[in-house]
């Protein structure tokens, strides 16, 4: 049962451990400056999603509001 156990741990970390190598590749041989730039980007790129997000939400329940107001203010 053990040698079972450590056999399914051993091909779990095994897994992550190529998971975690072809994530990191692409970054290999970069200088800490371009890190850091790289790091700064990509802060901006999510928060540019999260504003657009918002400003999907915004708009969808906009456009739920004047459908339900068409309606003569009935809910379907």
């Amino acid at each position: 049962q053990n040698a079972k156990r450590a056999r399914e741990l051993q091909k779990t970390m095994d897994a992550q451990q190529k998971r975690l190598q072809s994530v990191t590749e692409p970054f290999k041989g970069l200088s800490r400056e371009q890190m850091t730039e790289i790091l700064m980007m990509a802060q901006r790129f999510k928060q540019q999603n999260q504003e657009k997000e918002k400003q999907q939400r915004i708009e969808r329940e906009k456009q739920r509001q004047t459908r339900s107001r068409g309606m003569g203010g009935m809910e379907r």
